[in-house]
C-alpha cells in the first residue's frame, strides 16, 4: 500500500484569493493567541506571497509549500523577531493545518484549532 502526499490540488480556484484568505486565517490565529500586531499582518502576507507562488508553479504538495513558508519567513526573519511570539516554523505547520483543512482531508493537528476564513 502507497502513501499518498497531501494535495491541495482540489483547491483550483483562485490562488490569490485562497491565499489571502489564508493569511486572513493567519493573522486571526496569532492575534486570538497573543494581541493584535502588525508583525502578524507582515507575516502572514509572506506565506501567503509563498503559497501563491508554489501554486502557481503548480506545486500542490502540502508538505512542499509548507517547507517552502517555513524557508522563506526564516529567510526573513530579522524582520519580525523583535515582535513575533512565535517562529517560523509554527507559520508553516498552521499554514499545513490550514491548507488540508481547505482541501476536506485529514490534518496532522500541529495546531490546536484553524481559524475560519469567512
Amino acid at each position: 500500500m502507497a502513501i499518498e502526499a497531501a494535495s491541495v490540488e482540489s483547491l483550483q480556484g483562485n490562488h490569490e484569493e485562497e491565499g489571502d484568505k489564508m493569511a486572513a486565517s493567519i493573522v486571526s490565529w496569532l492575534d486570538a493567541e497573543w494581541i493584535p500586531q502588525q508583525v502578524h499582518i507582515d507575516m502572514a502576507q509572506v506565506a501567503k506571497n509563498t503559497y501563491v507562488t508554489c501554486r502557481k508553479a503548480g506545486d500542490a504538495d502540502v508538505a512542499s509549500i509548507m517547507m517552502q513558508i517555513a524557508d522563506d519567513l526564516n529567510d526573513s526573519w530579522k524582520e519580525f523577531d523583535a515582535d513575533a511570539f512565535v517562529n517560523a516554523w509554527d507559520i508553516g505547520n498552521y499554514c499545513a493545518d490550514y491548507m488540508t483543512e481547505r482541501a476536506g482531508i485529514e490534518r496532522c493537528a500541529c495546531s490546536e484549532v484553524v481559524m475560519p476564513t469567512e
